[in-house]
């Protein structure tokens, strides 16, 4: 076998089958790092049998081999571990094979995130609150958004109003009163997905607000056919709270092992 650098879009049939194929969990986090990896397709001669990705030159992002192939995964996990400048990888739980070749070779191991689906349906004792979102539309709506502190920072604002872009951010209102705002990032890996999140105003905390945000979100992406998901800092116990509130569960973490 050889193993030959490629394209996200050359290997994303098989990224997507590997994903979908096993029901791993995965959000816009995820999605993101992968993009931005170094793509390696794994071949049989002609065929290729499996992928491997490689984040920012030190962590592990995806290793796949298919069911005809798994016998030869530890070997060549091995031989994985000694491109670039691989230090470490980042992997959902759900994703057996990947997860199990980091098992066997770890020395240290951090949680990193939970990664959580919402359910059809709001909770039992569920109390809406009737919000208003409206979509940010254009550059003066942008002011709004330093409100929220940092929450923005990191987020590709100057693509916002690119048509067909994946990322939007809704301005959520009770009554004419600003009380956060709403995020939604449909799927670029898996086109079926949308991770949505929030922020509420430091003043308007602890009044429902939060699940009300993530509960109308996922269903306003719902009726458009998207599954969604949610992500959160393993250790952002608030959020983890909200998220479960609006009718989210977690079956999934994402681990980072250091070799």
């Amino acid at each position: 076998m050889k193993i030959v650098q490629t394209t996200f879009e050359a290997l994303r049939p098989m990224i997507e089958d590997n994903i979908m194929g096993n029901r791993v969990t995965v959000d816009s986090f995820w999605e993101q790092h992968i993009i931005e990896s170094n793509h390696y397709a794994i071949q049989d001669g002609a065929e290729t049998v499996g992928y491997f990705c490689i984040h920012n030159a030190k962590t592990i992002t995806g290793f796949y081999l298919k069911e005809s192939h798994v016998q030869h995964g530890k070997a060549l996990f091995e031989q994985i571990k000694r491109y670039e400048q691989v230090t470490n990888a980042m992997v959902a739980t759900g994703d057996e094979i990947f997860l199990s070749h980091c098992v066997d070779t770890y020395a240290r191991l951090e949680k990193q995130a939970f990664f959580s689906i919402y359910r059809d349906e709001a909770p039992s004792g569920f109390q809406r609150i009737p919000l208003e979102f409206r979509r940010v539309a254009c550059v003066a709506d942008l002011e709004l958004l330093k409100l929220a502190g940092d929450f923005f920072a990191e987020e590709p604002l100057d693509k916002i109003f690119d048509e067909g872009f994946h990322y939007r951010i809704y301005t959520v209102y009770d009554q004419e009163v600003l009380v956060g705002f709403g995020v939604v990032e449909t799927g670029r890996v898996l086109l079926g997905i949308a991770s949505i999140g929030m922020y509420v105003m430091e003043d308007k905390r602890r009044m429902g607000y939060a699940k009300n945000i993530l509960r109308q979100l996922c269903d306003m992406m719902t009726t458009e056919g998207y599954s969604c998901r949610s992500g959160c800092w393993y250790y952002n116990h608030n959020s983890l709270k909200s998220m479960e509130s609006a009718g989210a569960y977690s079956k999934t973490r994402l681990l980072r092992f250091y070799f």
